[in-house]
């Protein structure tokens, strides 16, 4: 019975194969009438190969686009006055290259894409006049090369990207880059993210107060710029940064006081320029004290006293109570094991340890004592048991013997018993590649929709699962992590 229902199925597919019809050329529809009639030019046309633009005056709805699923091309959605849904891509789950979605000026938000899945080139969201929010874009993991956000003046919020956990990572030309958006206050949803590609830029955003969402940030492989937003109080979510391979530039942020968040900052391999902005007073932190002691190109002007030239902050520096090290964090064993180690220390009573599960309000967790003064090295750990799932955001308060206090940077710490995973592409014409954490994953076994296993492979040698040589249709993706297992469905196409 089994082998009948296989044959059946294969004589369906065939048969639908042979009746899809989709373009062998670039597609661009310049009107509603083009977009109607897509479906009667290319009847069942599911998996595109070709780039399809859609930009017309009178265009108000892709309801005709309905029939497509994938694409191993790009989409560019631009200059549509009228568009105000794309509810006609719902069946769309996966892009292989690009999507802009740019000058659509009624459009309020990007329902219609709920279930794409996957992006493996470029995202570009520029210039939609009316665009408030990013809520419907389906979970997009990954970037294969840049992020832009630029030019929506209304856009408050960009939430709806809190899935993605990297871009651009092997992309020297990438870049992410929020900039010239009016109305954002906030930069959330991008926690995940731990390395950006080339060239990071947050610039002339004039309501933004806080960046909250980028607390996993750890690397920047190119030039790292923070420019021209007056409301900017703090750079909170950097605390994680360690390295930025490229120039250092924070410069006329009106609002910001201090940069005590770069404290895990170990390298930048540009130039450091700190400049125009009237109410930085303190740039002390651990990593541009770093640098100001090498060989690095430094300019440090027209800054509030304090942080106004560069000798000002070589000598705020000297005068620092604690050298901090390094600052770390990590979940093991149904608890959050904190480490952090001080070069020397003057007058140092005590460390307070502060944990928060938001990135922005802090409560008491416990108390280290500290060394006094010392110029040697000393190592400190702390235990918090048993937290709650979830991300969680540890600092230290340094308190002198006289009451004065510095904080730490952040330590961001994902609690998650599960250890969850990825695959992607998905769907895929072969090959599948699984994320996740390296030494927790195991073995991987694959079934078809009769039950029977089809592969089963150790992940431990290769995270890449090959269904080359299986035939078309839906496989279910069994992981075992420790002692956890977690399934997940495979399209193959």
């Amino acid at each position: 019975m089994r082998k009948h229902t296989f044959l059946l199925l294969c004589l369906f597919w065939i048969k639908q194969s042979l009746n899809a019809q989709c373009p062998v050329a670039p597609v661009t529809l310049t009107n509603q009438t083009q977009v109607n009639a897509f479906p009667t030019n290319f009847p069942n046309c599911e998996n595109l190969a070709v780039l399809l633009t859609i930009s017309g005056a009178n265009i108000n709805n892709l309801n005709g686009l309905a029939s497509i699923q994938t694409t191993s091309n790009s989409i560019i959605l631009r200059d549509n006055p009228q568009l105000t849904s794309l509810a006609g891509l719902s069946n769309l789950t996966s892009i292989a290259v690009e999507l802009k979605i740019e000058n659509n000026d009624a459009l309020t938000s990007l329902s219609g894409l709920d279930n794409l899945s996957w992006l493996g080139g470029h995202l570009s969201i520029e210039g939609n006049a009316l665009l408030a929010t990013l809520d419907g874009i389906g979970p997009i993991p990954s970037l294969g090369s840049y992020l832009n956000i630029s030019f929506n003046p209304v856009l408050t919020d960009i939430t709806a990207l809190n899935n993605l956990t990297e871009i651009g990572p092997s992309y020297f030309n990438g870049f992410l880059a929020i900039n010239n958006n009016n109305s954002l206050q906030a930069i959330n949803g991008l926690d995940l993210i731990t390395a950006n590609c080339s060239y990071f830029f947050l610039g002339s955003n004039p309501a933004l107060t806080t960046v909250n969402g980028l607390n996993g940030l750890t690397t920047v492989n190119g030039d790292f710029e923070i420019a021209g937003n007056p409301s900017l109080t703090d750079l909170n979510a950097f605390a994680s940064l360690t390295t930025i391979d490229g120039s250092f530039n924070v410069d006329n942020n009106q609002a910001l006081t201090n940069l005590d968040e770069f404290n895990s900052l170990t390298t930048i391999t540009g130039a450091l320029t700190i400049a125009s902005n009237s109410s930085l007073s303190n740039c002390v932190s651990d990593g541009i004290c770093d640098f100001l002691a090498g060989t690095g190109t430094a300019i440090i002007s027209n800054n509030a006293a304090g942080c106004n030239s560069v000798p000002q902050v070589e000598i705020a520096c000297l005068a620092a109570p604690v050298e901090l090290t390094y600052f770390r964090g990590k979940y093991e064993n149904e608890s959050v094991v904190l480490n952090w180690q001080t070069a020397s220390e003057k007058d140092n009573d005590y460390f307070i340890v502060e944990g928060s599960t938001d990135g922005n309000t802090f409560e008491y967790l416990g108390q280290v004592k500290g060394n006094g003064s010392t110029s040697a090295v000393s190592n400190y750990q702390y235990f918090r048991h048993k937290p709650t799932e979830g991300r969680h955001y540890f600092r230290l308060k340094q308190v002198d013997f006289d009451g004065h206090f510095e904080y730490s940077g952040l330590v961001t710490v994902l609690v998650d018993s599960k250890r969850d995973f990825e695959v992607f592409p998905n769907p895929t014409t072969g090959p599948v590649w699984v994320k996740g954490d390296s030494e927790e994953l195991r073995t991987a076994i694959v079934t078809d929709f009769t039950g029977r296993i089809v592969l089963e492979k150790n992940l431990t040698e290769s995270s890449l699962i090959d269904l080359f040589d299986q035939p078309k249709g839906i496989y279910t993706l069994e992981i075992t992590t420790g002692s956890q297992k977690s399934v997940k469905r495979i399209v193959k196409q």
